[in-house]
């Protein structure tokens, strides 16, 4: 399975001199099994680098929405292979409040984009998720589990018969109300995978300003990974204002802090443009 990243930020796009190491555009991960599947978990504004390669490409492709906020879905109208005669394209999305996955849709209305749905060329349908939240795409199993966070979503288990990745963005480990998904289910989701993409949104001194926000502190990740016995761990959803500096500096203080608990866990600060195989 080979994972490439083309968006790795949160909230909204940061380009400037002191992002471009690790990039300023929102979340979009491709993830590719090994059975000629292709998945591509959401659709931030790195979607449309992603799609000027896409399009010369005629797989299928799987578009799972972790949610459905702005920076998740605000580059798909930007996203070529949309405007493609008969390309088969498939909306994904799970434990949402409200809607379905053809709502990112609605985005692309008149009185927002001059293109509207229903002008697409592409064959675009919803895939649904059966009553215990999991599909099978080709030979891979897709698994989900409720986000902690306002509005609702899903994070997501892909196991193929030889890797396991999960990715979990926009998620409270600890959120102060109501407890979508409490932390040893977390621990259990995770156990043993290859790679884990964590939301890592937020530094410990930050917390009181954004309780209840939706989203984990850095410390709060690695801990996960650790209690989950995963092999990798992916710091994910950086922090519009986090320059480029202050990611090298998280990413030297977490292998610390991981050295020091005696585990082998490599980690990562996720980064547009890099790829993991597992």
């Amino acid at each position: 399975m080979k994972v490439t990243f083309y968006g790795v930020r949160g909230s909204i796009a940061a380009p400037g001199k002191d992002t471009v190491k690790y990039g300023g555009n929102t979340s979009c991960v491709l993830v590719e099994p090994g059975d000629d599947t292709v998945l591509v978990f959401d659709a931030g504004t790195g979607i449309r680098g992603l799609g000027e390669l896409l399009v010369s490409d005629s797989r299928d492709i799987y578009l799972l929405f972790s949610h459905h906020h702005w920076d998740h879905i605000q580059g798909l109208p930007f996203f070529r292979p949309i405007y493609q005669r008969g390309r088969k394209i498939r909306l994904l999305s799970n434990n949402l409040n409200a809607g379905d996955a053809s709502s990112v849709l609605d985005q692309m209305s008149d009185s927002h984009f001059p293109v509207t749905g229903a002008q697409l060329q592409a064959e675009i349908e919803v895939a649904p998720f059966n009553d215990q939240g999991s599909i099978m795409i080709g030979d891979t199993r897709v698994s989900t589990m409720p986000l902690n966070h306002p509005g609702g979503g899903s994070g997501y288990r892909i196991d193929t018969a030889h890797s396991s990745l999960v990715y979990i963005t926009d998620n409270e480990l600890f959120p102060p109300n109501e407890v979508q998904t409490a932390y040893p289910e977390w621990v259990n989701f995770i156990q043993g995978v290859d790679l884990l993409i964590h939301d890592a949104m937020f530094v410990d001194d930050e917390l009181q300003k954004v309780r209840g926000w939706g989203h984990s502190l850095i410390s709060q990740a690695l801990q996960l990974a650790l209690d989950a016995d995963v092999k990798r761990l992916l710091l994910f959803h950086h922090d519009p204002s986090r320059s480029d500096a202050q990611l090298d500096e998280i990413l030297a203080d977490s292998r610390e802090w991981m050295a020091s608990h005696s585990a082998g866990i490599e980690v990562f600060v996720a980064r547009e443009g890099e790829s993991y195989q597992l």
